[in-house]
């Protein structure tokens, strides 16, 4: 299906007419002439013709297009067939932009050097442009050579996504000779994982060994006093409340609880974001950009939880995790949020909401804006619940607004 792209209407009309894609049935007969070497194919006839009809200097241009033709063509053949090239990762995973080291070892069959090979669609992603991701200048003859490259993969997912393949368009670019990758190792490019300050501040009801928390235990922050109970050690016992009320008196203080969060992440682009994927790169961040700055959100949030020791039930999609304790968890949510597509899921899941839990909600609303939504239904004074709603910039600001996610929560200004 052929797509139109409309010019704006600030352009003038000239550059519109000039830019403006009039007959698209008609592409598929002239497609040849994207690649250089069909435009030497149309002058070599065109100068056969002048040769049979004009002059016979026309043979004469054509004998040299066509030697250029030939080389151009029989050159980036040969050497795609007497090399074999294999890709590997360093490390099996990274985060995004973390650096890797890929190492190319390449085995060359002739005598003579190769110059101009490159690996092609190893780190590209579904729908873009073929940039090769390994370039070589000249590989020396008849031995293995091994090249080390350090590349920066810039979106989650496992790659390659497509089979590699390996290119040559030496001497003259005119035409590209490619053939597949029959050698490789995969790498998995989890989502960029930001420091988060702080814990969750939502207070559960079950005991644990740390984080906040109000009822009675032996450590803690103090939040009153009490009578005197059996059982009740002696270091605890207030002794200037004591005195004044004539009685034992001990001092009460907040023990550690632990809270269980329903964590609910969103996978869908919303239709105003989704339109914006073939926009250029002008028009603002893509929805593929703000669903990844969705991901990376709720990557460094989670794993800040999962570290602090928070029980979670995520449910990322229509995927449901429980999540393992340690490193084993911590992989278990890379892995899970690594499966994204780039362009997001078709389909909404089910959001299961239960009224005891809280809960942390990754989205976009109706505007299209990415969101995190935090819902404590025991929080507040009274017990009334409270939501907090946190929109999401998508800005080089993006590591400043992970850093400080709990503040809002916690409600800092209060406590100064």
């Amino acid at each position: 299906m052929a797509v139109v792209h409309e010019m704006p209407r600030s352009v003038s009309w000239l550059s519109r007419v000039m830019t403006t894609d009039f007959c698209p049935w008609a592409n598929r007969f002239v497609y040849w002439l994207k690649e250089p070497i069909g435009w030497f194919v149309l002058a070599t006839a065109i100068s056969v013709i002048v040769g049979l009809y004009l002059s016979p200097i026309g043979w004469v241009l054509a004998a040299s297009l066509t030697a250029i033709i030939v080389v151009g063509m029989a050159w980036p053949l040969v050497a795609v067939y007497v090399t074999t090239c294999e890709l590997r990762p360093e490390a099996d995973s990274v985060h995004e932009g973390d650096a890797c080291r890929m190492l190319v070892a390449v085995r060359h069959r002739l005598p003579i050097p190769v110059w101009g090979l490159a690996v092609e669609g190893y780190l590209d992603c579904e729908g873009d442009e073929a940039v090769p991701t390994v370039g070589l200048a000249c590989v020396a003859p008849l031995c293995v050579s091994e090249y080390g490259i350090t590349v920066h993969p810039s979106l989650r997912g496992h790659y390659p996504i497509q089979l590699p393949q390996v290119a040559c368009s030496f001497p003259f670019g005119i035409w590209t000779a490619r053939r597949n990758l029959t050698t490789m190792k995969s790498l998995t490019v989890w989502p960029k994982v930001y420091p988060v300050q702080g814990v969750c501040p939502i207070i559960g009801l079950t005991s644990t060994d740390q984080g906040d928390g109000n009822r009675g235990g032996r450590s803690g922050d103090f939040i009153g006093v009490r009578n005197y109970r059996r059982g009740d050690s002696a270091k605890h016992i207030n002794w200037v409340a004591s005195a004044k009320v004539d009685s034992l008196v001990v001092t009460e203080r907040g023990g550690p609880q632990s809270v269980e969060l329903d964590v609910f992440i969103d996978t869908t682009l919303h239709p105003s974001t989704a339109m914006s994927l073939s926009c250029d790169e002008h028009a603002g961040p893509t929805g593929r950009e703000l669903l990844a700055n969705r991901i990376r959100m709720a990557a460094s949030v989670l794993i800040n939880l999962q570290q602090s020791g928070v029980p979670m039930r995520v449910t990322i999609g229509s995927q449901s995790l429980r999540l393992a304790r340690g490193s084993q968890g911590r992989q278990q949510i890379l892995n899970a949020l690594t499966e994204i597509p780039a362009d997001g899921t078709a389909a909404v899941a089910q959001r299961k909401r239960t009224g005891k839990n809280a809960r942390i909600e990754f989205s976009s609303d109706r505007f299209g804006s990415e969101i995190v939504q935090v819902i404590d239904p025991r929080g507040g004074r009274r017990a009334g619940g409270r939501s907090v709603m946190k929109q999401i910039e998508s800005c080089d600001a993006l590591a400043d607004q992970i850093l400080c996610f709990w503040t809002e929560v916690r409600d800092a200004d209060s406590a100064a």
